[in-house]
């Protein structure tokens, strides 16, 4: 099963079946209930993690009590990037949205398979790279108006879920880098323009082309 599933997500796919079968050998399931932290900013990398049920936020927390989310990880992603390939500590806190069930790889075995194989290493470096690509764009808004960068956030979840975005506001305002405040009056302001439906702890696009007009303007 746990080669299976494997099979399924990248880079894991890019290797031969007789790789993926080490990987999957040493690889374990877990399972972290609503709000369990997976692991710390600055605890020592030693395993690369598949979200292979719930959802997974990569999360700075910052002395005032702000916390900052800066990835949403969905069913058959990977993570953390920095730490699988510099082997340093993990950069942000993982800490599981809603019940969810990771695969744990060890980060050992992950860097012994992109060394056997050019094309997994390949893969891992153009998906982490993407990855940081995000977080990098992501910064670089970080001072635009609040309504673009909800807007923006919106437009990016919709890529990972669909018009459906199950998360709530809170964790919007978080994604967003504002205010729990803020996010409430914008995304009033937004169902009030017919842009989006919203009901406790979801949110629905409806019209897509307005938040992409909005965050380009």
């Amino acid at each position: 099963m746990m080669q299976q599933f494997l099979a399924n997500v990248d880079p894991f796919k890019r290797l031969t079946p007789a790789e993926l079968q080490q990987v999957a050998s040493v690889s374990r399931e877990r399972g972290f209930a609503k709000g369990e932290t997976v692991f710390r900013q600055n605890e020592q990398a030693d395993a690369v993690w598949v979200v292979r049920t719930g959802r997974v936020h990569l999360m700075n927390f910052f002395a005032d009590g702000r916390a900052s989310t800066t990835c949403v990880m969905t069913p058959g992603e990977t993570f953390c990037c920095l730490s699988t390939l510099d082997r340093k500590a993990y950069p942000v806190d993982a800490i599981a949205a809603v019940d969810s069930t990771l695969v744990r790889v060890p980060l050992e075995m992950f860097h012994q398979a992109m060394a056997k194989s050019r094309e997994f290493a390949s893969q891992t470096l153009c998906l982490f790279c993407d990855r940081l690509r995000q977080v990098e764009h992501k910064s670089c808004t970080a001072y635009e108006p609040a309504e673009k960068r909800i807007a923006q956030v919106l437009l990016t979840l919709q890529k990972k879920f669909g018009e459906t975005i199950p998360l709530t506001r809170h964790e919007l305002a978080e994604l967003a880098g504002t205010t729990h405040e803020t996010a409430i009056r914008t995304l009033s302001r937004f169902k009030q323009q017919g842009w989006i439906r919203s009901v406790r702890g979801k949110t629905t696009i409806v019209h897509p082309k307005h938040l992409s007009e909005l965050v380009r303007s």
